[in-house]
């Protein structure tokens, strides 16, 4: 227990302080979020915050005891996420190529972690896992839109994760590792709090997606590795941890592509800017959805933890995402997007130059004052 609060405390303190000087360095190279029509902030903001998250994740897990192979596997593929998202933030990567890799490390990491289930399952959970944890990735890139909202949406998913494996009883240190992850964002969450002076950057935001679907794959593996069907059912109610970003993720794809708008793209069009449009502030957003999310999750932890049926937790699952869907469809329906949304402040105009003096008949006067006139 005392490692894991020095874990939590050490993941909390160094996000936190790694901050100002990643955004001082993130100026220097100009990576700055400049305002434009598919964004919501009105000012140049540094970009690379997602380094300071990182490296609280780094030392906060290399100070668990926990296993050597599940913790090499996790932090290597947080480290590929946070290059791919640098290269992203500092230039450009195609979608196809970002999801050719997020699939890539996603089977990767499931094969390195699975030693121990039988073939044919093993070889179904890395299919699963390649073709899930893209989505989960982009998920919660895709939330990465308001102040403040992914970071504390990770503490929630983070939260649940873990307090699934407490009630469940699941021997995993993954739930742990979850809320190292919940510790970094948090100390983030200082600086990226509205207004927020720092943004987390896609280096941030597919690492928190790979560090929290790899823990995961992590729980659903120790779950199933444990006989009966309640921990089969604990297993199923991992995905309601996600159940904001899944849905902010559904609700963008499908109404865009009746808009005929690619899905990939940035826009102002997402659950948070749509409740905003609709009087919410930006505190009364990150309140309501990260409200709606943990009470999704606390749904999901009372399932996995009382239903001994793991048909019963699939009906509730599935009970629980139509209510989500329900809600995005609300949204969607009757809150428009791109009402009042920040004005950027205009540049300063040029200071206007001096009147020249001008000489009317032998004397100096300047000029507009209308001294000199003959006429009316």
């Amino acid at each position: 227990m005392s490692s894991s609060i020095s874990a939590y405390a050490a993941a909390f303190v160094v996000a936190m302080l790694l901050v100002p000087a990643v955004s001082a360095y993130a100026r220097r190279l100009g990576a700055m979020a400049t305002p434009r029509s598919d964004r919501w902030n009105e000012r140049a903001v540094p970009i690379l915050g997602g380094v300071a998250i990182a490296g609280g994740v780094l030392v906060g897990i290399v100070f668990l005891p926990a296993d050597a192979l599940d913790r090499v596997a996790l932090l290597g593929g947080i480290a590929i996420m946070v290059v791919l998202g640098l290269v992203d933030d500092l230039g450009s990567v195609g979608p196809r190529r970002r999801l050719l890799v997020e699939a890539a490390t996603a089977a990767g990491f499931t094969w390195l972690v699975t030693p121990e289930l039988d073939a044919p399952i093993r070889i179904a959970a890395i299919a699963v896992a390649t073709a899930c944890l893209p989505v989960a990735i982009n998920a919660l890139n895709l939330v990465d839109n308001a102040d403040g909202l992914a970071s504390l949406l990770s503490i929630v998913t983070a939260g649940t994760l873990a307090a699934i494996v407490a009630a469940v009883g699941i021997p995993s240190e993954a739930g742990t590792m979850a809320l190292i992850i919940g510790a970094a964002c948090l100390g983030f969450l200082v600086h990226n709090r509205p207004p927020a002076r720092v943004f987390m950057g896609d280096s941030g935001s597919l690492m928190l997606g790979f560090g929290l679907a790899g823990c995961s794959v992590l729980i659903v593996r120790d779950a199933v590795l444990l006989p009966g069907s309640s921990h089969a059912a604990a297993a199923m109610a991992v995905p309601l941890a996600w159940a904001v970003q899944f849905g902010d993720l559904g609700m963008v794809f499908i109404t865009r592509l009746r808009r005929r708008t690619s899905p990939f793209r940035g826009g102002v069009d997402h659950t948070s800017h749509r409740l905003i449009s609709g009087g919410l502030g930006p505190i009364g957003v990150l309140v309501a959805l990260s409200a709606f999310g943990a009470i999704v999750g606390a749904a999901a932890v009372w399932l996995a933890a009382t239903a001994g049926d793991f048909r019963l937790v699939a009906a509730a699952a599935i009970v629980l995402a139509i209510l989500v869907a329900a809600f995005e469809t609300v949204v969607a329906w009757r809150l428009p997007f791109g009402h009042n949304r920040p004005v950027p402040a205009p540049p300063p105009m040029p200071a206007r130059p001096a009147a020249r003096p001008i000489d009317v008949d032998g004397v100096a006067v300047k000029s507009g004052t209308g001294i000199g006139r003959t006429g009316p």
